[in-house]
Protein backbone atom coordinates (compact mmCIF):
# COMPACT_ATOMS: atom_id res chain seq x y z
CA UNK A 1 0.00 0.00 0.00
CA UNK A 2 1.11 3.34 -1.02
CA UNK A 3 1.29 6.21 1.40
CA UNK A 4 -2.47 6.56 1.59
CA UNK A 5 -3.59 4.26 4.62
CA UNK A 6 -6.73 2.95 5.21
CA UNK A 7 -9.23 3.98 7.69
CA UNK A 8 -11.78 2.27 9.51
CA UNK A 9 -15.08 3.95 10.90
CA UNK A 10 -18.36 3.02 12.18
CA UNK A 11 -21.47 4.67 12.69
CA UNK A 12 -25.16 3.53 13.70
CA UNK A 13 -28.20 4.62 11.88
CA UNK A 14 -31.77 4.88 12.92
CA UNK A 15 -33.06 1.66 10.30
CA UNK A 16 -31.49 -0.30 7.61
CA UNK A 17 -32.90 1.66 4.94
CA UNK A 18 -31.22 4.83 5.56
CA UNK A 19 -28.19 3.15 6.66
CA UNK A 20 -27.87 1.25 3.24
CA UNK A 21 -28.81 4.54 1.65
CA UNK A 22 -26.04 6.62 3.35
CA UNK A 23 -23.57 3.51 2.67
CA UNK A 24 -24.05 3.10 -0.93
CA UNK A 25 -23.99 7.26 -1.66
CA UNK A 26 -20.76 7.61 0.36
CA UNK A 27 -19.01 4.53 -1.69
CA UNK A 28 -20.87 5.29 -5.20
CA UNK A 29 -19.30 8.99 -4.62
CA UNK A 30 -15.69 7.54 -4.09
CA UNK A 31 -15.60 8.71 -0.55
CA UNK A 32 -15.60 4.99 1.20
CA UNK A 33 -14.12 2.19 -0.60
CA UNK A 34 -16.21 -0.04 1.42
CA UNK A 35 -19.10 0.04 3.45
CA UNK A 36 -20.53 -2.91 5.58
CA UNK A 37 -24.09 -2.63 6.83
CA UNK A 38 -23.92 -4.94 9.65
CA UNK A 39 -26.56 -6.45 11.90
CA UNK A 40 -29.63 -4.72 14.18
CA UNK A 41 -28.50 -3.82 17.69
CA UNK A 42 -29.96 -2.19 20.71
CA UNK A 43 -28.09 1.14 21.67
CA UNK A 44 -28.34 2.45 25.40
CA UNK A 45 -26.94 6.27 25.80
CA UNK A 46 -27.50 9.20 28.00
CA UNK A 47 -28.92 11.98 26.21
CA UNK A 48 -30.75 15.22 27.23
CA UNK A 49 -30.03 14.14 30.62
CA UNK A 50 -32.11 10.17 30.54
CA UNK A 51 -30.87 6.76 29.85
CA UNK A 52 -32.25 5.89 26.50
CA UNK A 53 -32.87 2.76 24.67
CA UNK A 54 -33.07 2.54 20.57
CA UNK A 55 -32.72 -0.25 17.71
CA UNK A 56 -29.85 0.99 15.29
CA UNK A 57 -28.13 -0.13 12.50
CA UNK A 58 -24.07 -0.33 12.30
CA UNK A 59 -22.33 0.28 9.57
CA UNK A 60 -18.45 -0.24 8.73
CA UNK A 61 -16.68 2.04 6.44
CA UNK A 62 -13.21 1.62 4.91
CA UNK A 63 -11.34 4.87 3.43
CA UNK A 64 -8.51 5.87 2.48
CA UNK A 65 -6.85 8.65 4.92
CA UNK A 66 -6.62 11.02 1.76
CA UNK A 67 -10.47 11.05 1.63
CA UNK A 68 -10.79 10.82 5.14
CA UNK A 69 -12.35 14.58 6.12
CA UNK A 70 -14.27 15.00 3.35
CA UNK A 71 -15.66 11.66 4.00
CA UNK A 72 -16.50 12.76 7.41
CA UNK A 73 -18.07 15.97 5.96
CA UNK A 74 -20.33 14.24 4.09
CA UNK A 75 -21.09 11.57 6.26
CA UNK A 76 -22.24 14.49 8.98
CA UNK A 77 -24.31 16.39 6.18
CA UNK A 78 -26.07 13.15 5.25
CA UNK A 79 -26.19 11.72 8.67
CA UNK A 80 -30.37 11.82 10.66
CA UNK A 81 -28.80 12.13 13.85
CA UNK A 82 -27.79 15.49 15.40
CA UNK A 83 -24.93 14.14 17.03
CA UNK A 84 -24.21 10.91 14.67
CA UNK A 85 -21.47 7.97 16.04
CA UNK A 86 -18.23 8.80 13.98
CA UNK A 87 -15.46 6.51 15.72
CA UNK A 88 -12.74 6.03 13.31
CA UNK A 89 -9.08 4.86 13.30
CA UNK A 90 -6.16 3.36 11.06
CA UNK A 91 -5.98 -0.29 9.92
CA UNK A 92 -2.88 -1.51 11.05
CA UNK A 93 -2.53 -4.11 8.70
CA UNK A 94 -4.31 -4.43 5.37
CA UNK A 95 -2.98 -7.34 3.01
CA UNK A 96 -1.37 -5.90 -0.16
CA UNK A 97 -4.11 -7.52 -2.36
CA UNK A 98 -7.03 -5.82 -0.31
CA UNK A 99 -4.48 -2.28 -0.32
CA UNK A 100 -4.11 -2.84 -4.36
CA UNK A 101 -7.97 -3.04 -4.42
CA UNK A 102 -9.11 -0.19 -2.06
CA UNK A 103 -6.48 2.18 -3.85
CA UNK A 104 -8.29 1.13 -7.41
CA UNK A 105 -4.88 -0.88 -8.94
CA UNK A 106 -6.84 -4.05 -8.65
CA UNK A 107 -10.79 -3.38 -9.94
Amino acid sequence: MSDDKLMILTSTFPDRAIAEKTAHHLVDAGLAVCAQVGADLTSYYRWEGAVQKDSEVAVTFKVLASRFPLFCGELELKHPYDVPQMIGWTADHVSSSYARWAEGGDT
